[in-house]
């Protein structure tokens, strides 16, 4: 087994030569925390994890044209942010008020009817589940 140390080095090479994941991206490797590049990539994972989502129909965010959602089938919803600033901003609009349990991490949302859902994806795929007040 390689060492952490010896992967983000190899990591960083492919970076120097154009050939491999971004600066961004390995940051996110050695934090541990999973990003996607918008809500179709994140659907996939949630798919693969099991969970039904069979809506394709992404949208991006008037305010924020990297900032994309998908709402799964009226049980669930996700996004993911195009700045940590933006994920910010989604948070604390969610936390303020009575609403729904969502996993989270790095630069993405998932928000769901019930946290049983959210349970299953957390074992896949990561993040932190805040649970309704």
């Amino acid at each position: 087994m390689r060492s952490p140390a010896t992967v983000l080095l190899a990591l960083s090479v492919l970076v120097l030569t154009g050939c491999g994941p971004t600066a961004d991206d390995i940051a996110a490797m050695a934090d541990g925390e999973t990003t996607y590049d918008d809500a179709l990539a994140l659907r996939q994972d949630v798919v693969d994890a099991g969970v039904e989502c069979p809506s394709v129909e992404q949208m991006s965010s008037p305010a924020a044209a990297g900032t994309t959602f998908l709402q799964c089938d009226g049980t669930m919803a996700m996004a993911v942010a195009d700045s940590e600033e933006r994920l910010a901003e989604l948070l604390a609009g969610i936390g303020g008020e009575e609403h729904a349990p969502f996993l989270h991490e790095a630069n993405w949302i998932v928000i769901a009817r019930s946290e049983a859902p959210l349970e299953v994806l957390q074992a896949e795929i990561g993040g932190r589940i805040t649970a309704s007040p």
